[in-house]
């Protein structure tokens, strides 16, 4: 799962500006120039169950700054930070941690192996601001041959800790491009890369890359689908109506009922004609709703002429 950015359209371009300089004072002075200087333990699986684990708060908060402090310009000082560094505060939980047994592939039964599954959420954020940005990841470590169980966990704590760091990393390293680059990161193989290279362009909202994301509508990927539309809803360029429109047929239900809003909000006489089109003859009642509410909010709003504005 990709990081994603808490804290509304302005905190969260604070906080890519603040991360992006952070790792660029790092590589620049050769020194690190952030400074993590607290981790706390948020809610995640109940006292009790990590009790049953063997694992205690601390565990999870020294998996955390061990992946935090091994980001590019990050640094997690045993004492005070370093003078003018940006500090940085984290917050880490363990929401699963289950043992199963999984079969080796094309073994027979006798042959599967047990190991552990975590899923871990890292939120990483400026001290002393509200906006974050936070990963969820999932990791699994087999239990190796006369080992105890509970070092494979353990093991698997490490790695969903260093998998959400280096999401995080990816931010920094997006956030730090110009949208030329961001723009060509789109069609990057990796998704996670494509999908921050959507994040930035959306809180951006560069017109030049209307085209690119709508690309990204037929994305492989649904998680980096679901965030083109989104960027192309707050970018609100016409050319996205027709694309959008295109979408609704492959989807169904709320999903269709949310982009019927986009599509209003976005306005043109493309938006007007669809809208009234879903408002008197869609099969589903919430998608008839959905539309006659954006049809009335998008002629208030005087968003009907040419330019959709």
């Amino acid at each position: 799962m990709a990081a994603a950015w808490h804290g509304g359209r302005g905190p969260a371009r604070a906080l890519l500006a603040a991360l992006a300089l952070a790792a660029l004072a790092g590589c620049r002075s050769g020194a690190p120039r952030s400074a993590v200087v607290g981790v706390s333990v948020a809610e995640g699986l109940p006292a009790s169950r990590l009790a049953e684990l063997g694992i205690g708060p601390e565990d999870l908060r020294l998996a955390a700054l061990r992946s935090l402090a091994a980001l590019p310009g990050f640094e997690a000082p045993s004492a005070e930070p370093p003078r003018g560094a940006r500090l940085f505060r984290a917050t880490v939980a363990l929401l699963e941690a289950r043992l199963v047994r999984r079969p080796v592939a094309d073994g027979p039964a006798e042959s599967a192996v047990s190991r552990w599954e975590v899923l871990l959420d890292l939120d990483l954020a400026p001290a002393g601001e509200s906006s974050s940005a936070r990963d969820t990841a999932r990791w699994a470590e087999a239990v190796r041959e006369g080992e105890e169980p509970r070092a494979a966990l353990r093991r698997a704590i490490d790695g969903a800790a260093r998998k959400a760091a280096a999401s995080l990393a990816l931010a920094l390293a997006e956030a730090e491009k110009p949208d030329a680059q961001v723009i060509a990161d789109l069609e990057s193989g990796d998704a996670r890369v494509r999908d921050f290279a959507v994040r930035v362009l959306a809180d951006r909202r560069n017109p030049a890359a209307v085209a690119p994301l709508v690309a990204r509508l037929r994305d492989p990927d649904p998680d980096v689908v679901d965030r083109a539309v989104g960027a192309l809803a707050q970018i609100r360029d016409p050319r996205a109506v027709e694309p959008l429109i295109d979408l609704t047929r492959r989807r169904e239900g709320p999903y269709v009922a949310q982009l019927v809003r986009i599509i209003g909000d976005i306005g043109g006489p493309e938006a007007e004609a669809f809208l009234q089109t879903m408002a008197a003859g869609h099969p589903e009642p919430a998608v008839r709703q959905a539309a006659r509410e954006a049809l009335a909010e998008l002629r208030r709003g005087g968003r009907t002429g040419p330019a959709g504005r």
